[in-house]
């Protein structure tokens, strides 16, 4: 079964999202203004550190985990806390499947970085790359990024409204043996709005991410779009 956490109409700019093939979708994006600052950044004067007993620091380990070379990462779970190792200037992408699923039908490839698909039974499906989330980013830390991406959205949409979801992680769906995890906020059909899930992941390595949207009439359409979709995508690790 599908959970839910809230039972009210999707944001306007998440019904546009799952409606992308019949309304212009919103975007996932945030304009960069000339010295704006970002959540991740400051505002107060620094402070200087109280001094740390080095034994101590050195239990600690390191505040951030080294970049590792793609052979490293890809037979692994993307797990949020493991982003860091992702190299700051890769790009992650997905692997879709979905043109070889019976059922269900091309509406759009990769239009400014969206695909989109129409099933039998009325869903519809996106998926799609998000532009730099600058603004978005908190330094070293996906899970935190990408519930500011949900806020972005949708300011009512706390970080207890979402779960964590995982897709597969690897070259193509038949090949990937890791899972990547993204968080995924879910809402039953009501009256004339349809059921949905949305499921995003921001990369801080990388500033940019990618967004999996699915829209049924019922909610049993939906929790069968999603199983299907999620078996037939993977997201490939980048290098």
């Amino acid at each position: 079964m599908v959970q839910t956490w809230r039972n009210r109409p999707l944001p306007a700019c998440l019904v546009l999202l799952c409606l992308a093939p019949v309304l212009a979708g919103c975007r996932i994006e945030v304009p960069v203004m000339p010295g704006a600052e970002t959540p991740a950044s400051s505002t107060t004067a620094p402070v200087q550190p109280a001094p740390v007993d080095n034994a101590a620091a050195e239990a600690s380990g390191p505040p951030e985990l080294p970049p590792l070379p793609r052979a490293d990462i890809v037979g692994n779970d993307m797990t949020f806390d493991r982003g860091g190792y992702i190299e700051q200037a890769d790009m992650v992408a997905f692997s879709d499947g979905i043109t070889r699923t019976p059922g269900w039908t091309q509406k759009k490839l990769l239009v400014n970085g969206e695909s989109v698909y129409v099933s039998e039974s009325g869903c519809t499906a996106s998926l799609r790359y998000t532009p730099a989330q600058g603004p978005l980013l908190v330094d070293g830390d996906d899970r935190a990024s990408t519930e500011a991406l949900f806020r972005f959205m949708d300011p009512s949409i706390l970080p207890e409204y979402l779960v964590i979801t995982e897709w597969l992680w690897g070259e193509s769906a038949g090949e990937s043996k890791a899972s990547v995890e993204f968080l995924t906020y879910i809402q039953e059909a009501t009256g004339d709005t349809p059921a949905s899930a949305i499921s995003l992941r921001l990369f801080h390595a990388t500033g940019t991410g990618l967004a999996f949207v699915v829209s049924c009439p019922s909610d049993e359409n939906l929790t069968a779009a999603v199983a299907d979709i999620r078996n037939r995508i993977s997201v490939v690790p980048p290098g």
